[in-house]
């Protein structure tokens, strides 16, 4: 029987259940409907995974010691906690160009004495004093990033565990010196930082706002990540002020020194009218007293 004729047999109308469950067991009915297969799970060496898998169309593969792993579809909601998060990470190098940073499946390697691994981290950052600087040409990274950035979109277990515990795991050994974990849900958002025995230790908010030490002074307000707050209102906030939207406080400033000149100027030629004024009076009075002694 054939895998559409099976997929018929299970039910005269089947349904989208009926049909995705048959993908999961048997992915080459998904050929027949027409619909991409993923190849998750499939062992391949490193150099067919380099030319066949890394820059799939479809599927985000990963390579974990020859064996292809597919990154989690982000949600809308993820989407946009990625959006934000990458425009403040913008403003923050605009004014401190410290560094190097990815928004797009830039993979890097891992080498440790018993495997290999090949990971595309949602954002990465490259400091800019690292010894591996990137090839900007290169559609890899030959180094190990400073920084890796993973959001759970739908917190499956099994994109949980990769993210929580294997690639916490891998970043740690191949030293990373900073990894956030940020969950749309909020139950498995964690930030780590790399401490000075080679472990990753959990960094700890203070009054809700996390700061990071591979890129000094940039900060935000975890609940932000999850709000989202248009970058205009965050102008005259404390936790940003130094970096975000820098150019438009400087027009503000420029305008607010105009203002405070304008003020000024009308003050200095209101104080001069009344000094004038006060010697028309009194040039009046004396001409007023000489002319009643004559």
């Amino acid at each position: 029987m054939s895998n559409l004729a099976y997929a018929q047999n299970i039910d005269t109308t089947p349904d989208i259940l009926n049909i995705t469950q048959l993908f999961s067991k048997n992915p080459i009915a998904a050929q027949d409907y027409g619909m991409p297969v993923s190849h998750e799970g499939k062992y391949v060496d490193e150099a067919t995974y380099w030319r066949d898998y890394y820059e799939d169309d479809l599927f985000r593969y990963e390579w974990n010691n020859g064996y292809l792993e597919v990154k989690e579809m982000p949600t809308m909601e993820s989407s946009q906690n990625v959006r934000w998060l990458i425009s403040i990470l913008e403003q923050f190098i605009h004014v401190h160009p410290l560094a190097y940073f990815f928004i797009v499946d830039i993979g890097f390697k891992m080498k440790f004495p018993n495997r290999t691994t090949i990971r595309k981290p949602d954002i990465s950052l490259i400091l800019k004093n690292n010894p591996n600087p990137p090839n900007l040409k290169d559609r890899s990274y030959q180094g190990i990033y400073d920084m890796c950035i993973e959001f759970i979109s739908d917190s499956r277990k099994k994109y949980v565990t990769h993210d929580t515990v294997t690639k916490k795991k891998e970043y740690g050994e191949a030293k990373v010196k900073e990894y956030y974990i940020i969950d749309t849900n909020k139950t498995h958002t964690s930030f780590f930082r790399l401490n000075r025995r080679g472990q990753y230790d959990k960094i700890k908010s203070s009054n809700g706002i996390i700061c990071s030490t591979v890129l000094p002074g940039f900060q935000f307000r975890e609940d932000d990540l999850y709000n989202t707050p248009d970058l205009n209102s965050l102008i005259n906030d404390p936790v940003y002020r130094s970096f975000v939207r820098v150019d438009l406080q400087e027009a503000f400033q420029a305008v607010e020194i105009e203002r405070k000149a304008k003020e000024d100027a009308i003050r200095q030629k209101t104080e001069a009218e009344k000094i004038i004024e006060k010697e028309r009076q009194e040039i009046k009075r004396l001409k007023q007293l000489l002319s009643e002694k004559s």
